[in-house]
């Protein structure tokens, strides 16, 4: 019974976000959006930055020390080459956006940009950065004994890397560009297998590492343009509502697109928008 009228409740909301005005426009733009044009301005340096590093808490070091120190201890960044991580991430995301069936330009193209008619908009990338770090990975341990089973939880180190974007974005026509930043991250895989424990003579619980290498950096990169091509797509979709919506209408929802369901849905902004 629970699982039908939480299926009901779904249904009424969707149906009544697909009557709302916000809805109404963010389903014209998508209808409509064919053939606009976005201009790429990409990132030519990649900033890394090692936050695992240990030192002696009794030397002082200068801001130089430190970045030697952070670099040397780096398992990862060190190895990252900036050139493939930034085509790699900018490529996938014109691509990606070319399948969205905007025209995109790159700012070696901007004198062509410029004689284009409305719409169009500027995207800026004025900083891409990774992060190498540690989390613990808290999970479940059970082991039997002579009476009962144990349950406990433990903890495992593992490696992530994070990948932090800022980006601006505006309307070619009106400039003043917004701000929006995004975060994301990858680590180490683990999954559970049993091990025996031989000095308390019991079966337990371990978690297998399976680690991070470079090339899963550069897949990061990939899966990451075209995941900001998508976010781009609903800024702009939601920029279009906020901007056709009559006057003193405030939108209360923001939408996102599906292009391979061709479906919209309401939902929670993916992007941190930065104040001017």
């Amino acid at each position: 019974m629970y699982r039908y009228s939480r299926l009901i409740i779904l249904f009424v909301i969707f149906a009544i976000a697909a009557c709302s005005p916000e809805y109404r426009l963010a389903r014209q733009y998508v209808r409509n959006q064919v053939g606009n044009t976005v201009m790429i301005m990409p990132s030519y340096q990649l900033y890394k930055d090692n936050l695992t590093i240990r030192y002696d808490t009794n030397v002082i070091y200068s801001p130089v020390q430190f970045d030697s120190i952070a670099w040397e201890q780096s398992c990862y960044i060190k190895h990252v080459s900036d050139s493939i991580f930034l085509t790699t991430f900018t490529r996938s995301l014109i691509k990606e956006l070319k399948k969205e069936e905007f025209e995109v330009y790159v700012s070696d193209n901007s004198n062509a940009f410029q004689e284009l008619p409305e719409p169009k908009w500027l995207v800026k990338i004025p900083l891409l950065q990774l992060n190498e770090n540690h989390c613990i990975s808290i999970y479940g341990v059970s082991s039997e004994n002579q009476e009962n089973y144990e349950y406990s939880l433990a903890g495992l180190r593992t490696n992530m890397i994070s990948l932090l974007s800022w980006f601006e974005a505006s309307q070619a026509s009106k400039g003043n560009p917004q701000g929006l930043f995004y975060h994301e991250s990858i680590m180490d895989g683990l999954t559970s297998g049993s091990k025996l424990i031989l000095d308390m003579g019991n079966e337990g619980l371990q978690q297998n590492r399976d680690s991070l290498e470079i090339e899963d950096i550069y897949t990061l990169a990939d899966e990451s343009g075209r995941k900001h091509a998508g976010i781009l797509f609903n800024h702009f979709m939601n920029e279009y509502v906020r901007n056709n919506l009559p006057p003193g209408i405030i939108p209360k929802k923001y939408f996102y697109y599906n292009r391979i369901s061709q479906s919209l849905r309401p939902g929670l902004n993916e992007w941190y928008e930065l104040a001017d």
